[in-house]
């Protein structure tokens, strides 16, 4: 069995869409005004859009659950086509699906909130907006309803075996070459995106445990080693390609941090030199081939 068959087969697609109510508007009339008052010649020189609910927590609790529920989803997959499909190890279908069910019924427990004060939030923006206000901008209930939406779907990896046409071999075989180069790419960037999370843990504790001001120390967090755990963790699943390169690195980051603790971090010098300097070690070891842009992703992350 080959590389590609058996990522094929332990691999599942996911693509997760999720649809929201912006409460935005283009403002038509405050367009003409400021490009007017600015000597603009022309109407398309400025956009200008106005938001319909001015303070409403209820809708601003549904934006930041879908970015919520993005990364969540982030968490456990790696990016696979540019339309947002992305590849989920087998081993952790359940748990992206018990996590995904789940923030499926919070995010519509979240809408229904808001649609149930609807109409009175609508009363409310009437007094907000003042003159901006235009109640023909505003949505039924029920169409509003229909802006919203949460689908979410696994499917089974296809392979190049799938190319089952009634057509001329060479024109198949041209066919299969080319979506197996195509799977190699995306799975070259499905593992870049492990070494860029890697560097990112390992950047992150490097910057942490520099050596400071004599009698001061960098903030230390929870989240430092427990991210580096939880990446180690991911990581056993992640490796689909079971790329021997991305194992070692995971052995050795997990050893340097084992047994180390976050008050020791805070409390103990030695504890916090030793674990730098086998950081320091990992990622010198590397030509991590990362860009400046793809280095402050990592960092960010």
């Amino acid at each position: 069995m080959n590389t590609m068959s058996g990522i094929a087969r332990s691999s599942l697609l996911v693509d997760l869409s999720i649809s929201t109510y912006s409460g935005r508007v283009q403002d038509k009339n405050t367009r003409d005004e400021v490009t007017a008052a600015k000597g603009a010649r022309s109407k398309r020189a400025a956009s200008v859009y106005k938001s319909l609910f001015a303070e409403c927590t209820e809708l601003e609790d549904i934006t930041k659950f879908q970015a919520g529920l993005r990364q969540a989803n982030y968490k456990y997959t790696k990016p696979w086509l540019d339309s947002g499909v992305r590849l989920l190890p087998a081993t952790l279908l359940d748990t992206h699906k018990d996590i995904m069910y789940e923030m499926e019924r919070e995010f519509w427990a979240l809408v229904d909130k808001f649609l149930d004060k609807y109409d009175t939030l609508v009363a409310a923006a009437a007094f907000q907006l003042g003159n901006l206000f235009d109640r023909s901008e505003y949505l039924t209930r029920s169409q509003v309803r229909r802006r919203f939406g949460f689908y979410l779907t696994y499917t089974p990896m296809p392979t190049s075996g799938d190319f089952r046409l009634d057509i001329e071999s060479e024109t198949q075989r041209q066919l299969v070459s080319d979506y197996e180069k195509r799977m190699k790419d995306m799975l070259d960037r499905a593992n870049r995106d492990s070494w860029e999370k890697i560097y990112g843990v390992l950047t992150r504790i490097q910057k942490q445990l520099a050596p400071r001001e004599e009698g001061k120390r960098g903030k230390i967090y929870d989240s430092l080693l427990g991210n580096a755990h939880e990446l180690c963790q991911l990581l056993e699943h992640f490796n689909v390609s079971n790329d021997p390169e991305l194992t070692r690195m995971r052995r050795e980051l997990l050893g340097a941090i084992d047994g180390v603790t976050t008050d020791a971090l805070k409390t103990e010098d030695d504890t916090r030199e030793v674990l730098r300097r086998k950081v320091d070690a990992l990622i010198k070891a590397r030509d991590w081939g990362l860009d400046d842009e793809s280095e402050d992703e990592a960092e960010a992350a």
